[in-house]
């Protein structure tokens, strides 16, 4: 048996080493898209876990699934990592899972975004938050559980995986798909994406992006009358999503959506393309949509939404309205009073007080685990800052990726049966 004493001290005995392990990790410029030194991030992961007697496996993506998912991007290998520790004890499978991939640095840092920086306890690089700490964290956290000899009742896994910012469908999801995390081998699953150490995040909304393309005729701007505007047609789709996005406005859900202002459905217009020449009557027109569902929704159904406002903008113009779909994720959802949610709770408590669950405004891959392979024992838990997340000066506070860590080490000595209280 363990106390959490013992494990605040083992964690806290470790933290150069976590700090280490991190700011090597954040070097590794991992920008997606386009997929960047992937191949880089899952050998450092191999060595840094085989170091820690994991059994690892790199599993390379098919190329045929990278076609389907990202076709420009093939010239990039996508590579995911999969740690496991087992001692052949009988006891649960409890999984960490995280993305290692970042979002583009961007040109405004007032440091180098891959050469971490350590000020006022903060940790400044790309992916700090977002989310590479949630890697550390739980890394960390195994570590500090080891160091005080407490035996594996069951396993213990960790997946590190690409992909997530555009979609996740090669990373988690393919993970889901080839079922290296089913409900067969998977008891409890944590998700370690940026929400702070003091909240439980529950799922997230939903997301539809799609493109629509109102078609028409050429002509001579002098000669207007002998063509079809197509960016006529899409101003009067326009008018309807507008219309459209103040209805979807009155759809609110009870859920702890963080901030309070997400919790309803929305669409936002983003990109719009048309026209060759200041003289030409364009041909067509093509705008990129961003519709994001409260969990009480469903992607089918926000697609039929879509298809009758087209349909009414064929109708009142004539033109053909066509129909591109980029992506979508279902909403997901557990409940708070799950095991692993109240076995985090009850460990979040002495160093926050009683947490604050929340729900994601932006999907992210708990989505593949959750709807995917249908377990329901998955919350999202880390130490990044949600604030952080895709801005620049991305930076994490220490102590969060310490205390996520002591509460991730808790929560597993727990659930395995090994916690005193």
């Amino acid at each position: 048996m363990v106390t959490r004493t013992a494990i605040a001290d083992a964690v806290e005995s470790r933290r150069a080493d976590g700090l280490e392990f991190l700011t090597e990790f954040l070097r590794i410029d991992t920008e997606n898209p386009p997929g960047r030194n992937y191949r880089e991030g899952a050998e450092f992961l191999r060595e840094q876990l085989e170091a820690r007697e994991y059994d690892v496996d790199v599993i390379e993506v098919p190329d045929e699934v990278v076609e389907e998912h990202y076709p420009d991007r093939t010239d990039h290998d996508r590579m995911n990592v999969l740690a496991r520790l087992d001692e052949g004890r009988e006891g649960p499978d409890v999984h960490f899972t995280g993305h290692y991939d970042v979002v583009p640095a961007g040109e405004d840092w007032t440091t180098d975004p891959y050469e971490p920086t350590l000020e006022d306890g903060n940790l400044y690089a790309r992916g700090a938050s977002d989310m590479k700490s949630g890697i550390a964290a739980s890394v960390l956290a195994v570590d500090a559980l080891r160091e005080l000899g407490m035996p594996i009742e069951g396993s213990i896994t960790q997946s590190m995986t690409v992909d997530e910012e555009t979609g996740g469908f090669t990373g988690l999801g393919e993970l889901v798909r080839e079922g290296h995390l089913s409900r067969e081998n998977t008891d409890y699953c944590v998700y370690t994406e940026c929400f702070d150490s003091s909240r439980i995040c529950l799922g997230h909304r939903g997301v539809l992006k799609f493109r629509v393309v109102t078609h028409g005729e050429k002509a001579h701007g002098c000669m207007a009358h002998g063509g079809e505007n197509a960016v006529m047609a899409m101003n009067d789709f326009l008018s309807r999503i507008g219309e459209y996005r103040e209805t979807l406005h009155e759809r609110t859900t009870d859920e702890p959506v963080v901030p309070a202002a997400s919790a309803r459905a929305d669409v936002s217009a983003t990109m719009i393309d048309a026209g060759y020449s200041e003289n030409v009557v364009p041909d067509r027109c093509t705008a990129t949509f961003y519709r994001v569902l409260v969990p009480e929704e469903s992607v089918d159904g926000a697609r039929e939404e879509i298809e009758a406002l087209m349909a009414e903008t064929e109708a009142a113009t004539g033109a053909r309205v066509g129909y591109e779909e980029i992506m979508f994720a279902e909403p997901a959802l557990v409940s708070r009073d799950c095991t692993v949610a109240q076995t985090f709770a009850r460990e979040i408590e002495p160093h926050h007080g009683p947490p604050e669950y929340v729900v994601s405004p932006g999907s992210d891959d708990q989505r593949f685990v959750v709807n995917d392979a249908g377990i329901e024992e998955c919350i999202v838990y880390g130490p990044g800052l949600l604030e952080q997340a895709h801005v620049e000066d991305e930076y994490v506070p220490v102590e969060e990726v310490v205390t996520a860590a002591t509460v991730m080490a808790a929560a597993m000595a727990d659930l395995m049966g090994h916690l005193d209280d």
